[in-house]
C-alpha cells in the first residue's frame, strides 16, 4: 500500500489548430496524460449522435469525450501514446494497456484509429486484422 499519495488533476487549455479555426479546448491532465475519455458511472446516457462523438461531449470533470476531431487534430500535431485504464467492479482490480503510437485519423478515413507498441496487462484488444474480417 503506498502512502502520502495524492493523484494531481490539471486542468490545461490546449489550442488545437484544426482548419479554418483555431479552438481552444480544456483538457484534463494527470501525471501528463491527457484525459479524451472518462467513464466515471451508470447514470450518463452514451447512447448520442454520430455527430455528438465528432465534436465531444460530457464535462471534464465527470462523464466525458473529448471527440474525433478533437482527437484527430491533436494527435496530428505530434506524437502521442495512449493509455487505457479499466476498473473490474468486482473483485475492484484494475487493467491498464498501453500503446507508444496514437493517432486518430482524419474524417474521411472515418477517423482510423492507429496504434502500436503494446504493452500491459488488459490485453490488445484495438489491434484490428482487417485480413480476416468479414463485411457483408
Amino acid at each position: 500500500m503506498t502512502t502520502g499519495f495524492v493523484a494531481k488533476n490539471a486542468t490545461i487549455n490546449v489550442t488545437i489548430n484544426a482548419p479554418l479555426q483555431s479552438t481552444t479546448v480544456p483538457l484534463v491532465s494527470i501525471f501528463g496524460w491527457i484525459i479524451i475519455h472518462q467513464h466515471l458511472g451508470d447514470s450518463f446516457n452514451w447512447q448520442l449522435s454520430w455527430n455528438n462523438y465528432t465534436k465531444g461531449f460530457g464535462s471534464i470533470d465527470a462523464d466525458f469525450w473529448l471527440g474525433l476531431d478533437n482527437m484527430h487534430y491533436l494527435t496530428g500535431s505530434q506524437d502521442y501514446r495512449l493509455r487505457v485504464e479499466m476498473e473490474r467492479s468486482w473483485p475492484n482490480l484494475w487493467y491498464s494497456a498501453e500503446y507508444w503510437t496514437f493517432r486518430v485519423g482524419p474524417g474521411f478515413t472515418k477517423y482510423r484509429l492507429e496504434v502500436s507498441g503494446y504493452s500491459g496487462d488488459a490485453g490488445d484488444s484495438l489491434q484490428y486484422d482487417v485480413t480476416s474480417s468479414h463485411c457483408g
